[in-house]
């Protein structure tokens, strides 16, 4: 899986959850599989599992709705849980880079997440 390195030096991940490929930041802090920006959510096969309250990094809390969601992801069908929460931002966590090897190379802008063969 393949990614880039922005402007701002912020790495991302394209992932493609059922909808076409969105670019997710890396956030190695956030420990869930992914936060999408409620204006791109757009998965009709979501089910929806309700609110939950979530810690963030400054030292405050949101709440999000949570979907658990079916997809390709590095080659096998997985299902995990994803928060949708306002604007436009998408993260991936640490449960879906988990056991994986992820390969930053600020040199050449690139990212590229590498499946762990005994996962």
């Amino acid at each position: 899986m393949d990614g880039f390195i922005d402007e701002l030096n912020q790495a991302f991940l394209t992932v493609d959850l059922g909808q076409g490929p969105l670019d997710f930041q890396i956030d190695t802090g956030f420990n869930g599989s992914f936060v999408i920006g409620a204006e791109l959510f757009e998965l009709p096969d979501a089910v929806p599992q309700g609110p939950v309250i979530a810690d963030l990094a400054a030292d405050n809390s949101q709440t999000f709705e949570a979907f658990d969601v079916q997809f390709r992801f590095l080659d096998e069908d997985v299902l995990t849980r994803i928060l949708v929460g306002p604007g436009t931002d998408c993260l991936i966590g640490t449960a879906m880079l988990d056991p994986h090897r992820l390969e930053l190379d600020y040199g050449s802008r690139t990212v590229r997440l590498i499946r762990n063969p005994t996962w």
